[in-house]
């Protein structure tokens, strides 16, 4: 049998790079205005909110922005002194600890610090949360196709092109579900994504950017991946997973203070989301009669927070299992199908949590003060004429009562 040839990562690179190139210029050819909107669940505005609360920085969100700060500080700290915290609860813990108690210690603190655990049934969870990473967004665009959408139903897919892009999802769903050249599949969500930027809106496609750390995968696969199944990722891939996710939530949470309004209607719609124990955090204590916009500031700077931690590798593991929890419980209790595309960064959060762990970056604590505040202020200094209500008084205090405001 003749061996299959192979092509080194730069040909890969080069051949993923022209096939883009194509498919993004038939994108553009085929694109037609559309209209989306931000998110896919009910999220009509029930209660007017007063936009004058997103364009100064009052105490309230003082108040949620330090909460936030100290908990990055906090965060950096362990993980600076993790080592001799480790030390110190191996020699306390481990004293009168034998056998099996002795191992769960040890693995629990090896795993909360993202070292190697050394265990057979740790690394098959691993090969299985890399298949369903690298799988389920097959399953999720054929979901998106059903239900005249492309990649999620954010974006509803119109004529004449409407039947086209539903073929087409479904055979790029096909493509990855059997693992048929993957790199080419890459290129196609990285056009999908092109063209979402062109045919819909640059601020709706931010939800879109967690896609792109399977992508980037995709592209680094071998062609002939259909033949060698991956159950396993190179220590660059993991790194680029984590890099693009990180960003992606980072980005989610600026865009969110930015362009607040679909994600205030779906607190209207959904009250139970602001009720989050972990969010509930970070605002509890500010002004009742601005809950929404608060509940808003405090999800949006979170969101920021673990993009942030997962970019510069910090607990990595911790916080994408927090991260699976908060999204399973997003698809499952509170949204339920339509917010199956939930199924991306479930995936990936699970592969971070569940593979080795081999990099980290320090940085000072000084830096969260510097992610904050600034970003956090210079956006109270944009120009936002697409918000529903433009009529914005600095003057006036905003307030939020049984759906009136002043």
């Amino acid at each position: 049998m003749v061996p299959l040839p192979t092509l080194s990562f730069r040909r890969r690179r080069c051949l993923s790079t022209r096939f883009l190139a194509i498919i993004l210029t038939a994108a553009a050819a085929l694109a037609t205005p559309a209209l989306a909107h931000e998110r896919f669940v009910k999220h009509d505005v029930l209660r007017p909110f007063p936009h004058d609360f997103f364009f100064h920085v009052d105490h309230n969100v003082v108040s949620i922005a330090v909460r936030v700060c100290l908990a990055m500080v906090a965060v950096l700290f362990l993980w600076f002194r993790r080592h001799a915290i480790e030390a110190f609860i191996e020699t306390r813990l481990r004293a009168g600890a034998t056998g099996r108690r002795a191992d769960l210690i040890r693995f629990g603190l090896r795993f909360v610090t993202d070292q190697p655990v050394a265990a057979r049934w740790f690394e098959r969870i691993g090969e299985w949360a890399v298949i369903l990473f690298l799988r389920c967004p097959g399953l999720v665009l054929m979901y998106a196709a059903a239900n005249s959408s492309l990649v999620m139903p954010t974006y509803p897919l119109a004529e004449p092109t409407k039947a086209l892009f539903q073929y087409a999802s479904v055979a790029l769903g096909i493509a990855i579900v059997t693992q048929l050249a993957l790199p080419l599949c890459g290129a196609a969500i990285f056009a999908i994504f092109g063209y979402i930027v062109f045919a819909y809106d640059w601020k709706l496609a931010v939800d879109v950017l967690p896609v792109l750390s399977v992508a980037i995968v995709y592209v680094t696969c071998p062609w002939n991946s259909h033949v060698r199944p991956i159950i396993r990722l190179s220590r660059r891939q993991v790194r680029l997973v984590r890099l693009v996710l990180g960003f992606s939530f980072f980005a989610l949470g600026w865009m969110k203070i930015y362009n607040p309004d679909d994600v205030i209607g779906v607190a209207q719609n959904f009250p139970t989301v602001t009720e989050d124990v972990f969010i509930k955090l970070f605002y509890c204590g500010t002004d009742p009669r601005l809950k929404t916009g608060c509940w808003l500031v405090a999800f949006a700077l979170s969101e920021v927070l673990s993009g942030f931690l997962l970019m510069v590798g910090v607990f990595s593991r911790a916080w994408s299992l927090q991260l699976v929890y908060v999204f399973t419980k997003l698809m499952v209790v509170d949204f339920g199908w339509p917010e199956i595309p939930h199924l991306y960064p479930i995936g990936a959060f699970l592969l971070l949590a569940f593979l080795r762990s081999h990099w980290g970056l320090a940085v000072s604590a000084a830096l969260a003060g510097l992610i904050i505040f600034p970003l956090l202020y210079g956006l109270t200094l944009t120009q936002r004429p697409f918000l529903r209500t433009s009529a914005t008084t600095r003057a006036s205090r905003p307030t939020e009562i049984s759906g009136q405001h002043n």
